[in-house]
C-alpha cells in the first residue's frame, strides 16, 4: 500500500468514532523502563475505585495479563486480535500478510471485545491486540487497519478508561492505532539512554496531533535525580512530568501487580495520585 493509500485510510477510520468519553491513555516508552507494570498499576487502581477499564495489550510481549493477575495458565492461552488471520480478513476485506486486494475503509469492530475480550474482573476488561510487527514505512497492514478501528470504535462513557500498553520504543507512534487516543504516558527510567528515547517519543507523539504528551519518571531513587533528568532533556517538552518512587516491593510482586495494588506503599500511592490527575 502507498504512502498516500495509507494516509488515506488512516484518515476514514477517524471520521466514523464511537464515543469517545472518559480517558484513553496510551502508556509507551523504551523496553524494561516499567511500561506494562504502570499500564497494569493504573488499571487495577481504576476498576478498585469502580470504573469500566478496558486494558489492551499490544506490546509484542503480551505481559499486560500477568501483571494484571489473570490466572498464568489462561494467560497462556489467549490469542491476540493480531493472530486471528480470519477475522481480520472479514473485518477489512485483506488477509495477513497478503498482497493487493482492498482494505475496508470502514471496519466494523462493534463484536470484536465481546468476542475476543476477557474479564479479569468485573469491571476490568482485557484485550490482547498483539503488535504489528511489520515496517510501518510506507505501509499500513490490514492488520493496524483493524487495529485502530477497534479503538475508534469502542464506546466509553465519561467515567470509563480505556488504557493501552503500547509496543516498546517509537513503533506505535507510525501507526494510525494512537490516533484513538488522547493522552500518552511516556515512562522513562532517569538514565541517558531512557530520556532520549522518551524525548523523541514526544517529539513523534506531537506531529500526531496527540493532544496531550506525559513523561513519567519511574524507579526515582532519590528527588536529585530529578534534576539530572532536566539536565538531559527539557521538561518543557511534556505537558506534564510525574515521578514514581522506586518500591522494592514491586520488583518482588512482578509480574503480578494486584498482590500489592491496594495496600499501598510508595509506587502505588504515587500511581493513584497519577489516576486522579488522570481522571
Amino acid at each position: 500500500m502507498s504512502r498516500k493509500a495509507a494516509k488515506e485510510l488512516s484518515d476514514e477510520l477517524g471520521k466514523s468514532p464511537g464515543e469517545l468519553r472518559g480517558r484513553r491513555v496510551v502508556v509507551a516508552g523504551k523496553g524494561g523502563v516499567g511500561k506494562t507494570t504502570l499500564a497494569a498499576s493504573l488499571s487495577l487502581i481504576a476498576a478498585g475505585e469502580g470504573r469500566r477499564v478496558l486494558a489492551l495489550d499490544q506490546d509484542v510481549q503480551q505481559n499486560l495479563a500477568y501483571s494484571l493477575g489473570y490466572p498464568t495458565d489462561k494467560a497462556e492461552g489467549l490469542r491476540p486480535i493480531t493472530d486471528e488471520a480470519d477475522l481480520i480478513e472479514e473485518k477489512t476485506g485483506s488477509r495477513p500478510g497478503g498482497h493487493g486486494g482492498l482494505v475496508s475503509l470502514n471496519p466494523d469492530v462493534s463484536d470484536v471485545v465481546d468476542r475476543f475480550g476477557v474479564f479479569v474482573q468485573e469491571n476490568l476488561g482485557l484485550l490482547v491486540m498483539g503488535g504489528v510487527v511489520h515496517s510501518a514505512t510506507g505501509c499500513l497492514c490490514p492488520e493496524n487497519a483493524l487495529l485502530g478501528a477497534l479503538v475508534r470504535f469502542v464506546d466509553t462513557r465519561d467515567e470509563d478508561l480505556v488504557l493501552m500498553d503500547a509496543q516498546a520504543g517509537m513503533e506505535p507512534f507510525g501507526r494510525s492505532v494512537t490516533q484513538g487516543f488522547d493522552v500518552v504516558l511516556i515512562v522513562s527510567e532517569v538514565s541517558f539512554n531512557s530520556l532520549k528515547v522518551a524525548e523523541r517519543i514526544a517529539a513523534l507523539a506531537r506531529e500526531l496531533d496527540m493532544k496531550e504528551v506525559d513523561l513519567v519518571l519511574n524507579k526515582v531513587y532519590d528527588p536529585v535525580e530529578l534534576e539530572s533528568a532536566a539536565d538531559t532533556l527539557s521538561f518543557e517538552s511534556f505537558d506534564h512530568v510525574f515521578a514514581l518512587p522506586y518500591d522494592p516491593t514491586v520488583r518482588e510482586s512482578e509480574p503480578d501487580m494486584s498482590t500489592i495494588i491496594g495496600r499501598g506503599g510508595p509506587y502505588s500511592e504515587a500511581v493513584k495520585e497519577l489516576l486522579d490527575y488522570l481522571c
